[in-house]
């Protein structure tokens, strides 16, 4: 493939259409191929089994999809391609078979991505058993949970950390199906949570209780975010499912909207983002530091009630959470013997162990923890310090 011809073809489109006709070219020209390693034989093999649903993508959207296919055949012969082949079935085939993808070994969403063998096998869930795991350039599914013998392996097509009535729109729009999974269908106790943080503030408006209007007044927390951290540590420390669900159903299921919904959990996560920020800006007062880490736990405690336990997103959520308790402890110049409201806080020596080993646990299953992002120690590396660590008398 001739990339400056490729690069030339882009500059006549919008910037956000111009990943697409990458995609695209690259797609059609490994089509085109006559000799092929044989799994990716498999793969495009795969890739003609995807349907397009052509026919349901809406027009604005085709209409997108015939100015990039234009450019394509304008540019055809340059750009390495033999034929002027449908480029926009190319495009509606990936546009309805990709899966949300995330950094290798980080908690933020990277883009999309469309492994054809593993979007014909494998079907969405809300509440997925399987997530991807990215090795050393391989793609690996890896299991998030205990699978029995004939039961489906499922992945999430897109985050799940949206209300009800949201992904179900999304995937109707984008994937063109009705998501019957166990968290948007029944009465499991996963699926009654899910109708709590769906639910909407109501006309009022009214903001978390306990949401600092700011860092003056003393960081306080509510019972049932402590609670559910405690479930979370204890089940990926034995492993053992049983009565996790139930009891996450257990913990929120008296608390009102402004307090247990997803727009209870976006103000919490913009917090936590504003006190990270301030820390790295400014020097700042220990209170500030402390709401950090409060903030930093009600994220925590909502991903418990969103996510699988195991799912990569919760293990960074707890290796982010350790790291600033560890650091409000030393930067408060705190021994062993903390005052109470600290300890009611769950602000100990003791819990940032736990959450580190936690997070190790976790992102054993779900991530490569031995691989760090670049410029930081590994995973392994961060658990090894945080868990050493201790105080001099």
């Amino acid at each position: 493939m001739d990339e400056r011809a490729v690069d030339a073809a882009c500059m006549e489109l919008k910037p956000e259409f111009r990943p697409s006709l990458r995609m695209c070219v690259g797609v059609m020209r490994t089509m085109s191929f006559q000799t092929v390693p044989a799994w990716l034989r498999v793969q495009r093999e795969a890739w003609h089994m995807l349907v397009t649903h052509r026919d349901k993508h809406p027009q604005f959207v085709l209409t997108q999809y015939e100015e990039i296919a234009r450019v394509i055949n304008t540019h055809h012969s340059d750009i390495g391609l033999d034929s002027t082949s449908d480029a926009i079935d190319v495009l509606c085939r990936s546009g309805c078979n990709n899966f949300a993808a995330y950094e290798p070994n980080g908690p933020r969403m990277s883009g999309y991505l469309c492994s054809p063998l593993v979007s014909l096998l494998l079907n969405h869930s809300c509440l997925p058993n399987a997530a991807f795991v990215y090795m050393g350039g391989m793609q690996i599914v890896r299991a998030l949970d205990d699978i029995q013998i004939g039961d489906e392996i499922t992945l999430a097509y897109m985050d799940g950390l949206q209300p009800r009535d949201v992904r179900q729109k999304q995937l109707s729009a984008v994937y063109f199906f009705d998501c019957t999974c166990n968290k948007c269908c029944g009465e499991s106790a996963r699926a009654q949570v899910d109708v709590l943080m769906s639910r909407a503030l109501g006309v009022d408006g009214q903001m978390p209780e306990y949401l600092p209007t700011d860092y003056v007044q003393p960081p306080a927390i509510e019972p049932w975010v402590l609670r559910v951290i405690d479930m979370l540590l204890a089940h990926c420390q034995d492993g053992t499912r049983d009565g996790f669900d139930q009891g996450l159903l257990d913990c929120v299921g008296s608390l009102p909207p402004r307090n247990f919904s997803f727009a209870a959990y976006t103000h919490w996560l913009e917090c936590q983002d504003d006190c990270l920020e301030r820390i790295s800006s400014e020097c700042v007062s220990s209170n500030v530091r402390a709401w950090a880490c409060v903030s930093a736990m009600y994220v925590l405690a909502f991903y418990a009630c969103v996510y699988p336990p195991y799912l990569s997103l919760v293990g960074f959520q707890c290796l982010e959470t350790s790291k600033l308790v560890w650091n409000t402890l030393v930067a408060s110049e705190m021994s062993n013997e903390m005052p109470n409201e600290w300890v009611e806080l769950g602000l100990s020596l003791d819990q940032v162990k736990q959450l580190a080993r936690c997070a190790q646990n976790i992102l054993r299953v779900s991530a490569e923890p031995s691989v760090s992002a670049e410029g930081d120690l590994s995973v392994e590396s961060q658990v090894a310090l945080l868990a050493g660590q201790s105080f001099v008398n």
